[in-house]
């Protein structure tokens, strides 16, 4: 834990932000040597099949209902809870977020994606509905904010599920809050929701998308920096301050997870493209085992009870 945190002797942050703009010139200089955007309207036409078209639109109108309410709800929060990395101090410290300032979680940017996803996706299936054939833009926004979002929910559903539950029992409150609508739906339903998508569409995904995943966690990255140097004074996540020893290895391990779980995610959807049954079973059983809708254990007095 000690090298973990441990800082820069000059609080450095050039390795930070040469790290941030090599992979991401790299990820971009790719994206277009593979000629990703070509590709994307096909799979964009793949996530709006043209049978089970007024079903889909239904499901898709509630799940994008579910994601604002859940936006909204945490906009309209007044006692905020979290534990961030102060800039200053170099010390964890709980803050109490407000508005808009709860938009700072990597959760919450999920969540934001999968708004847009169902959003765009909601206006194709309308368009499916009248005997309209939505735009190859619409079909570019809607499988750019899938993979976007498949990769963050998979990679923010695992680390809650398997790292943030079990290890923040100590303090009380800040654990039973992970358990709240807002989070709910951040942590769980969004992956849920886009898990039922690929059931319901079998979409066209390609190896290659990876690369958005690079480019999601780099950005992240690139928004934490000025927010807690020009802004709120704080990394939500103690390993994204640039100036940790560490922190390029830090940056590039954000941004190849989420590639790596939107890599799961590819090869599950290969499966179902080959053999529908035995695929969603894989998927279903993986995406069931990173969700968690109620604490398993009992807490008391500060400690952990099974």
């Amino acid at each position: 834990m000690e090298a973990f945190d441990q800082y820069h002797a000059n609080d450095d942050i050039i390795r930070s932000i040469t790290t941030l703009f090599v992979l991401g010139a790299l990820a971009l200089f790719l994206l277009f040597v593979f000629d990703i955007p070509s590709m994307l309207e096909s799979t964009g036409q793949s996530l709006t099949p043209n049978t089970w078209v007024l079903p889909i639109l239904i499901w898709r109108l509630i799940c994008l209902c579910v994601c604002v309410s859940a936006l909204v709800y945490m906009l309209r929060m007044k006692n905020g809870h979290m534990v961030v990395r102060s800039h200053a101090q170099k010390l964890d410290e709980v803050v109490h977020p407000v508005g808009i300032e709860n938009l700072v979680t990597f959760s919450s940017w999920t969540l934001v994606l999968s708004i847009f996803y169902f959003l765009f996706a909601m206006f194709a299936s309308v368009q499916m509905w009248r005997d309209s054939t939505p735009s190859a833009l619409l079909d570019v926004l809607i499988s750019g904010f899938f993979v976007v979002a498949l990769g963050a929910s998979f990679l923010t559903s695992t680390v809650v599920r398997f790292v943030i539950l079990p290890r923040n029992h100590e303090d009380e409150e800040h654990h039973r809050r992970q358990f709240w609508f807002h989070n709910q739906v951040m942590h769980n339903f969004c992956t849920l929701f886009l898990v039922a998508e690929i059931l319901f569409t079998t979409p066209q995904l390609e190896f290659s998308y990876m690369l958005f995943g690079i480019l999601t966690g780099l950005s992240y990255a690139f928004f934490a920096f000025p927010f807690a140097m020009f802004g709120g004074g704080y990394y939500v996540y103690s390993f994204i301050d640039p100036r940790l020893q560490q922190a390029p290895l830090f940056i590039s391990v954000l941004a190849f997870a989420i590639s790596f779980a939107y890599i799961g995610v590819w090869i599950v959807s290969a499966m179902i493209s080959l053999n529908y049954a035995l695929g969603a079973i894989v998927l279903m059983v993986w995406s069931s085992s990173i969700v968690q809708f109620a604490p398993l254990i009992r807490i008391r007095g500060g400690r952990a009870e099974i």
